[in-house]
Formats: structure tokens, C-alpha cells, sequence
């Protein structure tokens, strides 16, 4: 049975003739209750509630057993944890039939809540989010996801890293279509009021709903109302952040004030009709706005082109590399624009693309003395029209500021509202010392040149950040990205599962300090799948994606999990995606593409993404030679395979191998789930020519 297919459905018959089926309804919002019938039902172990709250709140509202084990029992040995299991699915089944409820259906691998006979709250309030409708939960009380299965994060370590990531995404989730409806000129005013009011309950540091709530009120003669609306923004801007208010936002209730909208009704739609400034310190200047933005509405696209350097030392180049790398990673975070590199030009071929407006950020650095200055500009690469430029000293007492500073004033200039919170979020400075984070800088910087010597130097530098500073979840995650990709970037290194339970518990460390950090979520998936642990490393890939699933990179690096786990349809839906919000195809594209194709069997369509891939992984030809071979090509498969082997023997680290060595380390390079997957790469291998005699799945 295919581990996310539906499970069959009983029907509770009475002479043959189906009765109406009710349904069972959860709330998971103040914690977790559960009616049947009318009637609550009380669950009376913790492990149930929480195996239950998980199910209400997945998509399919269904899990393997695997999954739930390591999710709920995490600290304990597989044969306790099943049993534990076992026990709390027999309690849960008794305590529903005796409510009357069977769709709590049990199979041998899965454990599902029948989909048609089931109602969640949080749910409820996301669908009419997304019907533009503000669900009365979100209206009467604030911070309400935090509330989101109240009282059970102390399950299990495991469990607390779920919940809490969940608690971000649906968070995030019911803003954005909070935020459509809010925009949406053609509803009726009232209706526009609400999804203010819920806005600001989820997100006090709303100032476009601010505003709306503050006008409509004073459009209606409420005066105190509105000053009440504003008083709440000051007080939390101030007490959170230190800020204050945006000249927009303090222009308008001077106007209120003033009388201007005494005896009139006027409309603010025309202004939410567009999509809103960023919010900006009075003092700030305002850039100058863009003459695109009277022409168009369409997703605007931002190329950052490369950096440029004058007499920067080489000790402190990875200061601008770095900080050109986290901006574009702060840029990504926001959906409501493209994020490209500026060396690409071609845009991916759509209309939304075509239509989008291109802004490109550049950047000079030069250093005089000790200081690094760099002076970054914003220009609209259709008109040549300069938006806008700001010089500032580079290091890493400022960093987060002028990160901060430059997607604020890059927001502001294209017509793009990004609330205080949300741009806090991206880009706020870890609890570490500088010099912790300038060591991971410079970890960054050394293992993305791939030599031995500066991966060793990278692995040093991490340890003893870890060492000095074990709360600074990045520096886990640094480590973990090496360990798990060691063999691939040094050939003849093997995977070594001794290695990889240590790795495995570096990825559990950094989740634990950020569940909301879609790289550590990504790292822990792909260590579990490097250690066989296929069904937990699928859900925190999915984690990832829906913390971060607006970065290419995310998203392609989980397609590649995926499939190699054998959810090929999910690698493949993610893959779209990526597509779907790149402005070019990534690097990574097509390798990760093409692997993702052999794993489905489409051998032709591998191929095609590995000819376009421009050899940027050594392990391809290999991929090709094995497909060629299942096409029937295999004249050509010999000359790929003979291509591959030299290719590999090139660079080989260690005694020099023999062809079946070298077969040996590309079989078992990747976390290949299925059997009957690794025995396509391996006799397509055979088929080209390369001696795989007695080698075994899972075996190395």
C-alpha cells in the first residue's frame, strides 16, 4: 500500500441503507478538545491528544506508523516506542467506537482520520482566509497560534519541533490570505474591516491594516476609535522594537486629527487597491518610487548582481560575499516578488514573468584602512532610472540593521508592504557574539570552495563555535551540510553510518534551538535519510518547505529527498514549485531534476536535465550511462560510462580504484530508499559496462 494513499472507508449500514455520517470535530486552538455526535469526548492520555492534534493538522490527515513513532517516542528504543504506539491506537479506537465514531481507520503501516468525516477549526479558519472571510477565532483573541495545541509541547522533543514549526506556517499561511482579501478592492467594506481587525490580531505590527482600521473609524465619526487603533501600534512598536510608527502611518493619523475626514466618507481602497509601502522610521528618507508602478501591478522580479570589490583583504572577502549571500536569502523570504541572480538575464519563459518589473541591487566594497565601505544602489533595469543608493560601513556590528534597512527600502520603493515583525523575523541578529558569527561566516566561505584543506579548516571553525557558543543553531547546521555531503564533493569517501548517527544528533541539536529554520529542518531530513529513517526524513523536508517555501533552493534540495525517499510525485510537485516562484532555473535545477527523472523511470527525460546541466556534478554521467542503457542505447552508455569512470579515477581520494570501487561509491552516495530503485541505477551501471558483481542495497 502506497504509504499516502487514502485508506478504504466503512460505512456504518442498518439494513443495508447508509445512514447520515457525523463528523467528528476537533479544535486544536487552546489546546485540543474533541466532539462526536454533539457530545465531547474526552481523551485522557497525553500521547493520544497529541497523536490526534498531529493528525487534524496534516494535510491528509494520515501517517505511518514509522512516522508517529519517531515523532511521540523519540527518546526511546524501536521496540518500546511500537509497543507504546500500539497501546495508544487501541485506546484512541475504544474511546471513539464507544462515542459512536469509526473513522479512525488502523492498518498495518498507516494510521488515518476518515478525511470526509472530519472538521478542524484551524482548518476552518484557513479556508475562509482563503475564501477573503475573517473566522470569528481569529478575531477574539490575539496571538491566537500560539495557542496551537496548547499545553502539549513537552510531549517529546520531536514532537515540541513539529508544533512549533507549525505554529509559524499556519501563522503564515492565514496572513498572506488575510493580506489578499485586505487588497481586494471589490469587497464590501465591512467585510475589509474584519480582515483588519483578524490581521492585527495575528500580527499587531500590520501597519496596512492599521491604517484601514484606522480610516474606516474615523470615516464613520469614531474618532477615539481610530486614536485607540493607533495608541495599540505605538505602544508595541515601541516596547518591541524601539521604532516608531511610518511617516505614512503618522501622516495619517495627524490628518485624522485634523479633522480631514469629519462629515465625508472617504474610500481608502484606491491606496489597498495597490500594494502597500513598507514601513520606514520618520526620519527615513523616502526613496523615490519607480514609474513602473503606475503602469503595473504584476510580481516584480529582483536581480542582485554580483558584488564588486576594490582592495578588500583576502581575510576579509567572506564579510561581502557573505552579506551578499544573506540578503538574497532575507529576499527570498518574501513571496511577493521573484529573487534572481543578475547574471541571468533570460527569465524562465511565462507571462507573469514577462509582464513582471526588474529591479537590480548592486554593490561596490573597497576598504581604506581597517574599514570596508559599500556603497549599494536600486535601479530599474528597464528605464536605466536610478530608485535609489545608500552607503554604510560593512561589519558585523551593523549587519542585521542594514539588512533590515536595504529589503525595507528596497520594499518601499517598489509599492511592497512588509510588516515590522515579518521583516524583524528575517533579519535579526543572533544571540551570539560577533566573533561566533564572523567564524560561521568564514566556515560558509571556506567549504563553498570545495578543497580538502579548506573543508577540514571549515569543520574547525564550526567545532569550536559549537564549542564556545552551543545555542547558535546555524553553526549545527553548517556542520551537518558538510558531513552529509562529504562523500559527494571528495570521491572515493564513503558514507559512514558511524559518522552519520553523530551527524544525525548534530541536526536534532539545531532544530531543537530553531524549529522555525527551514535549513535545520532540511539538514535533519536528509540525516535521517542518510541513516534509512526514510518516513521521518519526508516530514521535515515538508517542514522546510512550508517554513521556507518561497526559496529555490529549499525547494529543489527537498525534491531530491523526496524522490530518493520514493515519494517521486511529491519530488515532482516540488520541483514546479521551484520553477514557479525562480525568475531563472537554479543551478541545482537540472541535476536534481534529471536524478529525480531516473528515479521515476523516465530515462529520456534524465537525459535531457542531465545534458543541461552543464557537468556541475561529478556523479552524472554516471546517472546517464544507467540510462542510456535502459533505453537500449548501450554503445552510448559504454562511452558514458568510460566518461564517468575517468571523470571519478580524476579525482579520487585515496589508493587509485578499480571501475567496481568506483561503482561501489556512486551506489551508495545517495540515501536511496527503495530496493527496487537502487537496482535500476546499479544494472543500468552493469548494462554500461561497469563490473557491480555482489553489490547489495543498504550494503557498503
Amino acid at each position: 500500500m502506497s504509504a499516502r494513499a487514502p485508506l478504504s472507508k466503512s460505512l456504518a449500514r442498518d439494513g443495508g441503507i447508509p445512514k447520515p455520517r457525523e463528523s467528528l470535530t476537533i479544535s486544536v486552538l487552546g489546546g485540543l478538545s474533541v466532539a462526536f455526535a454533539g457530545r465531547d469526548i474526552r481523551i485522557k492520555s497525553r500521547k493520544s491528544r497529541a497523536l490526534l492534534g498531529y493528525l487534524a493538522l496534516t494535510d491528509r490527515h494520515q501517517e505511518t506508523r514509522e512516522r508517529l513513532v519517531g515523532l511521540l517516542w523519540s527518546e526511546s528504543d524501536e521496540y518500546k516506542a511500537r509497543a507504546s504506539l500500539r497501546q495508544v491506537l487501541h485506546e484512541l479506537r475504544e474511546t471513539f467506537l464507544e462515542a459512536g465514531y469509526d473513522g479512525l481507520q488502523i492498518e498495518k503501516m498507516l494510521v488515518e482520520l476518515e478525511r470526509d468525516r472530519l472538521q478542524v477549526d484551524l482548518w476552518d479558519a484557513l479556508r475562509e482566509a482563503e475564501a477573503q472571510h475573517a473566522h470569528p477565532a481569529l478575531m477574539s483573541a490575539p496571538g491566537l497560534m500560539e495557542t496551537l495545541l496548547e499545553g502539549l509541547d513537552d510531549i517529546d522533543p520531536s514532537f515540541r519541533v513539529w508544533l512549533l514549526a507549525k505554529r509559524q506556517t499556519f501563522h503564515d499561511r492565514i496572513l498572506r490570505a488575510l493580506e489578499g482579501g485586505l487588497r481586494n478592492v471589490e469587497l464590501a467594506a465591512a467585510n475589509r474591516r474584519e480582515l483588519a481587525e483578524a490581521i492585527l490580531s495575528l500580527d499587531p505590527t500590520h501597519e496596512e491594516a492599521c491604517r484601514y482600521a484606522m480610516q474606516t473609524r474615523a470615516e464613520e465619526g469614531d474618532l477615539s476609535g481610530a486614536l485607540r487603533v493607533y495608541r495599540t501600534l505605538w505602544n508595541i512598536l515601541d516596547e518591541e522594537y524601539g521604532m516608531e510608527p511610518s511617516a505614512k502611518t503618522q501622516q495619517l493619523i495627524a490628518d485624522i486629527k485634523n479633522g480631514h475626514f469629519e462629515g465625508e466618507v472617504v474610500s481608502i481602497a484606491g491606496e489597498l487597491g495597490l500594494r502597500d509601502g513598507a514601513p520606514a522610521s520618520s526620519a527615513d528618507e523616502v526613496p523615490r518610487q519607480s514609474p513602473a508602478l503606475s503602469r503595473t501591478a504584476a510580481k516584480i522580479a529582483i536581480l542582485v548582481d554580483p558584488f564588486s570589490m576594490n582592495g578588500v583583504s583576502a581575510d576579509r572577502v567572506h564579510l561581502v560575499t557573505g552579506f551578499r549571500h544573506h540578503l538574497i536569502a532575507c529576499l527570498t523570504k518574501f513571496r511577493e516578488w521573484y529573487v534572481g541572480d543578475g547574471t541571468a538575464q533570460q527569465p524562465l519563459e511565462s507571462r507573469e514573468r514577462a509582464a513582471a518589473s526588474r529591479y537590480s541591487v548592486a554593490a561596490t566594497a573597497y576598504q581604506a584602512g581597517d574599514t570596508i565601505s559599500m556603497v549599494l544602489t536600486l535601479r530599474e533595469t528597464n528605464t536605466g532610472v536610478y530608485i535609489w543608493s545608500d552607503t554604510f560601513e560593512l561589519k558585523l556590528e551593523n549587519w542585521f540593521q542594514v539588512q533590515q534597512r536595504i529589503v525595507q527600502r528596497t520594499a518601499l520603493s517598489v509599492n511592497v508592504y512588509l510588516s515590522t515583525e515579518r521583516l524583524t523575523r528575517v533579519a535579526t541578529a543572533p544571540d551570539v557574539s560577533l566573533d561566533i558569527y564572523d567564524r560561521w561566516l568564514r566556515a560558509q566561505a571556506s567549504f563553498g570552495s570545495f578543497s580538502a584543506e579548506n573543508w577540514r579548516e571549515s569543520i574547525a571553525l564550526l567545532t569550536k563555535a559549537i564549542n564556545v557558543a552551543p545555542n547558535f543553531s546555524p553553526c549545527y547546521s553548517a556542520l551537518v551540510q558538510l558531513n552529509n555531503t562529504e562523500h559527494l564533493v571528495f570521491p572515493g569517501l564513503f558514507r559512514d553510518l558511524t559518522k552519520a548517527r553523530s551527524t544525525l544528533e548534530l541536526a536534532r541539536t539545531a532544530v531543537q534551538l530553531d524549529p522555525v529554520d527551514s535549513r535545520a529542518q532540511l539538514c535533519l531530513g536528509w540525516s535521517q535519510a542518510m541513516l534509512m529513517q526514510y518516513s521521518d526524513a519526508s516530514g521535515h523536508i515538508d517542514l522546510a518547505c512550508e517554513l521556507n517555501g518561497n526559496d529555490p533552493w529549499t525547494l529543489l534540495s527537498a525534491a531530491s529527498c523526496q524522490g530518493f525517499c520514493g515519494n517521486f510525485e511529491r519530488g515532482t510537485e516540488l520541483v514546479a514549485e521551484a520553477l514557479k516562484v525562480s525568475w531563472t532555473p537554479p543551478p541545482l535545477h537540472w541535476p536534481y531534476r534529471a536524478v529525480l527523472q531516473f528515479m521515476r523511470g523516465n530515462y529520456q527525460e534524465a537525459i535531457e536535465g542531465i545534458d543541461r546541466a552543464s557537468n556541475v556534478a561529478k556523479t552524472l554521467p554516471g546517472w546517464k550511462a544507467a540510462a542510456l542503457f535502459h533505453l537500449g542505447r548501450t554503445e552510448e552508455a559504454r562511452l558514458e560510462a568510460r566518461k564517468f569512470l575517468d571523470g571519478i579515477r580524476a579525482v579520487w581520494f585515496g589508493k587509485p580504484p578499480n571501475d567496481r570501487e568506483i561503482a561501489l561509491w556512486l551506489l551508495h552516495a545517495h540515501p536511496i530508499a527503495r530496493r527496487e530503485d537502487w537496482e535500476r541505477l546499479r544494472d543500468g551501471l552493469g548494462g554500461a559496462g561497469v563490473s557491480v558483481v555482489d553489490l547489495r542495497h543498504h550494503a557498503w
